[in-house]
């Protein structure tokens, strides 16, 4: 007797309301599997289920409606992603500020996006003070507690008008993801339960991930990054949650030489760190089981690629994304690729390369890239003008970035239209100059920005040394004549002790600026 093949599941997206639900779906399957991990402490999905239920009454209970805005100030603590949950089971919106904010920011976008409240999920003072001190400043005095993992400090109710309704609860905005700033019209990047869901299964799929695999947080859950391909991955999965406040390299490199930890995604800038904190202390990587490390914001330096190749036995693989779209690209699992290279459209997905006009370019030319699919923002919150500018029709996403499709049908980035340096007329992208700086053996670290001159402008570099090492500006300079032409060479070549690093773990370019 033949049996027919079992049917295809339907995508994430149509079988669930929210990201929510993912988690009671994996709290009846395996009720007694570990969720997250923060600290000694240890959650399981059926615990995770009841948390998210319980903090989702005392929201309601505090005046939390369907559809309303809660900005949550944070920094990565399993509070938060209870909270997160929480808020979305409840069919809200949710806003995630990194607590490293100046109140002054915080305050610009509480203003613009009117929350119903205002929530703190505090973490240990030991790490860290600054919910508990933005906290003091907002006058957030009510509490929710979370069993075993912290409390939730938030606001009273205020009166707000909620967003607007849409046809279903997958439509309805379940994310607003804003910048930072204290002056303009902030930008928030509006999600729907659909998006958050349909982007979490494909970070699954596009890095086989099981409920076998150990997830290690390091970016924060403010960026895309933290909750798109870590968060959301992980739930979409039934996989596990490593979380920490804050970066702490000795506590990651550990776990990833015991063999626990199999995943994790990350600017380059933090595999840097990882080498050199394992070359300095000597840590013996053989029992690593790190099968996917992943890369993304930032271009990848083909020399820190072949190093995390050599120490952690796995390729450091690329992809492409934005806040208003994630993921566009990914190089797929175990494939080499140039440092540019951001692999292929995701399931879905589509890649146009345009001039300024919007209209396509030649293979092999490049321009600025667009794409659509199912992972892209519905537009900016009241924000008409700045939605204009990137949707165009169709569907299309206008990215800002600049890239070219290559022969073998890989997106390569050239560059960002706003940090292309004009030098003599001539386009110079930061990226080209970084990787040449950066393949050389003393340096570690890499970033070109541009410096206005009379006419013109000139190419600066910013470097790091590796430990032990020391960089004579000159001959680095001699070093990269080498490879690059010769109005790409930079005119300047200054020797930091450490890059001025970020919230997510990237360069702060404007601070370099701020140096010439």
């Amino acid at each position: 007797m033949s049996h027919a093949a079992a049917a295809p599941q339907a995508p994430l997206a149509e079988r669930h309301e929210g990201f929510h639900e993912l988690i009671t779906h994996w709290a009846r399957e395996t009720p007694d599997a570990p969720v997250m991990i923060e600290g000694g402490a240890t959650m399981t999905y059926a615990a995770l289920d009841r948390q998210v239920t319980a903090v989702a009454q005392a929201l309601a209970d505090a005046g939390l409606r369907r559809r309303d805005r809660i900005l949550i100030v944070a920094e990565n603590s399993v509070s938060a992603i209870v909270l997160v949950s929480a808020v979305n089971r409840l069919g809200a919106c949710a806003s995630i500020l990194n607590a490293r904010m100046t109140p002054q920011e915080v305050r610009a976008i509480a203003d613009f996006a009117e929350p119903r409240l205002i929530a703190f999920p505090q973490v240990d003072p030991a790490i860290s003070p600054l919910t508990a001190t933005l906290a003091d400043d907002f006058g957030a005095d009510a509490t929710i507690q979370v069993e075993g993992f912290g409390a939730i400090r938030h606001t009273t109710a205020q009166d707000v008008t909620p967003n607007d309704a849409a046809p279903s609860r997958q439509q309805d905005l379940g994310l607003i993801m804003f910048t930072s700033g204290t002056t303009g019209v902030p930008k928030g990047v509006m999600l729907t339960n659909a998006t958050l869901l349909t982007q979490g299964e494909a970070q699954c799929v596009n890095r086989g991930l099981t409920s076998d695999d150990v997830i290690y947080l390091v970016s924060p859950i403010a960026h895309s990054i933290g909750l798109s391909s870590n968060i959301m991955a992980c739930f979409a999965a039934g996989a596990r949650l490593h979380v920490a406040a804050r970066f702490n390299v000795a506590d990651l490199i550990d776990r990833i030489a015991s063999g626990e930890v199999t995943m994790m995604v990350a600017v380059p800038q933090l595999y840097t760190r990882m080498l050199e904190h394992i070359a300095t202390q000597g840590i013996d990587m053989s029992a690593a089981r790190l099968r996917i490390a992943a890369s993304g914001g930032a271009s990848l330096d083909p020399a820190l690629k072949a190093r995390v190749r050599e120490v952690l036995n796995v390729t450091l693989s690329n992809g492409y994304g934005a806040t208003e779209f994630v993921p566009i690209t990914r190089v797929p699992m175990g494939m080499e690729a140039d440092s540019n290279v951001v692999g292929t459209p995701c399931p879905g997905v589509e890649v146009r390369i345009v001039d300024e006009a919007g209209q396509d370019v030649p293979q092999g030319q490049s321009g600025e890239i667009w794409a659509r699919g199912p992972f892209c923002m519905q537009g900016y919150f009241r924000n008409p003008d700045e939605t204009a500018k990137v949707l165009h029709p169709g569907g299309w996403l206008a990215t800002g970035d600049l890239g070219e499709i290559q022969p073998s049908g890989m997106l390569a980035i050239v560059g960002r239209k706003k940090e292309v340096i004009i030098r003599s007329g001539f386009n110079v992208y930061p990226s080209d100059v970084e990787a040449a700086l950066s393949s050389h053996d003393s340096v570690a670290e890499a970033a070109v920005v541009g410096r206005a001159v009379p006419g013109n402008e000139e190419v600066v570099g910013f470097v790091t040394a590796m430990p032990g090492a020391r960089i004579d500006p000159d001959a680095l300079r001699d070093f990269v004549r080498g490879t690059l032409t010769a109005y790409k060479v930079p005119s300047e070549i200054i020797v930091l002790d450490a890059m001025p690093i970020g919230p997510t773990g990237k360069i702060q370019k404007a601070l370099l600026k701020d140096r010439l």
